[in-house]
């Protein structure tokens, strides 16, 4: 008898890492107001690019994560249960919830403190979130190129896997 295959949900690869190893700590580390919740936070893997989950807690009443696709969000709902600071995780399509639900119509004030998050950066030189994680929801402009320094435009767009043909 074959062995039936494994369910796609067990095929993604979401893995926890320690919360240091995420790219962008320094960015939570310099924005939450109380940092002490770094303890209890992780690093989430998806692919190679590990971004951090920071646990409810202290001022910190709800967090969140875009995992860009419901079986991924699945996948780490799963993963982070039972962790300190992390009640209540959701998948709810591609986002991933826990604490708190978020209040509808919250001032970007209140939505800032309902996350934990400081008015202004410990460092205020310190790094950006990377794309697509957090950014819009501290009301950030996206980051723009210095005027003349605009990227060159892909000459060909290519799916991810596929060779080019010479």
């Amino acid at each position: 008898m074959t062995p039936s295959p494994p369910s796609p949900v067990q095929q993604l690869d979401v893995r926890i890492l320690p919360a240091t190893a995420a790219c962008d700590y320094e960015f939570w580390e310099a924005r939450l107001i109380s940092p002490h919740l770094l303890r209890d936070a992780v690093a989430v893997a998806l692919h190679r690019l590990p971004l951090l989950a920071v646990p409810v807690g202290a001022d910190r009443r709800s967090g969140h994560m875009d995992m860009l696709d419901p079986g991924f969000a699945q996948v780490l709902a799963h993963a982070l249960r039972g962790r300190p600071g992390f009640e209540r995780p959701v998948a709810s399509g591609q986002l991933v919830r826990w604490g708190d639900p978020m209040p509808d119509n919250l001032a970007p004030d209140a939505h800032r403190r309902f996350q934990g998050l400081r008015e202004h950066p410990r460092r205020p030189a310190s790094i950006r979130p990377p794309a697509g994680h957090g950014g819009h929801d501290l009301g950030l402009p996206p980051p723009k190129s210095p005027p003349g320094r605009q990227p060159t435009p892909p000459r060909a767009v290519v799916q991810a896997g596929a060779a080019p043909t010479p």
